[in-house]
């Protein structure tokens, strides 16, 4: 067991060559022509263990030296031992959750092998999945846009009877206007028409809107 201060040494430098290792790892993850030497992710794994050995004597010599330091320095030397062992803890979180996502990429492109050997035994034509998933993207986005143009529909349907409502209010209020000024009755008889022929139009534009939104989404559904 050495000192404090050549133990901190060698894990320091560990610690940078370890993260070092990571960030080639992580590299290599992000793009796939990266080329990463075989059994990097092993050889890390055992530097750590080595990093957790050195941490471990590092902490048990500061506590066996610390009662003959002085306060200030026994504190500089105890943030130095945190220091190691939280860097150790987040080094090996860190391979640890390299290591499942290459776990899972894994068993991904297992299954997507074992699927392809399915169709393949049972006579089916190799679909390229990357293909499937590209179409089924575009599937969901067309759908997306084509429920956008139903709502917009159904907001000018719904805009289109507020209209009709505030037609029938000024139409009322157009015959106590007749009314009260004493026109024939062939003028209100008129405006009665015209209200009958503004209401044939609004319905109209309703009936065909919703017909043409309906037709486009039940074309796309299909």
């Amino acid at each position: 067991m050495g000192d404090l201060q050549t133990l901190h040494t060698q894990a320091k430098r560990l610690t940078l060559t370890i993260r070092a290792g990571l960030e080639r790892l992580e590299t290599a993850e992000q793009n796939a022509r990266a080329i990463v030497p075989s059994g990097l992710a092993a050889d890390l794994q055992q530097q750590i263990q080595q990093l957790q050995r050195l941490s471990g004597e590092l902490d048990a010599v500061w506590r066996m030296q610390s009662l003959r330091e002085p306060a200030a320095k026994r504190d500089i030397w105890k943030r130095k031992v945190e220091q190691v062992a939280e860097e150790t803890d987040a080094l090996r979180m860190g391979l640890d959750r390299f290591s499942h996502r290459q776990q899972r990429r894994q068993v991904e492109e297992q299954q997507r092998r074992e699927l392809l050997e399915r169709r393949i035994g049972a006579g089916s034509p190799v679909v390229d999945v990357d293909a499937e998933a590209r179409a089924a993207r575009h599937v969901h986005n067309s759908k997306r846009v084509l429920e956008e143009a139903y709502e917009t529909g159904v907001g000018i349907v719904g805009s289109m009877a507020g209209q009709r409502e505030r037609l029938k209010a000024t139409h009322r209020k157009v015959l106590d206007v007749l009314n009260a000024v004493g026109l024939s009755d062939s003028v209100l008889r008129l405006a009665e028409r015209r209200q009958r022929l503004d209401k044939l139009l609004v319905y109209g534009g309703m009936l065909v809107t919703l017909l043409l939104v309906g037709l486009l989404y039940w074309w796309w559904k299909r």
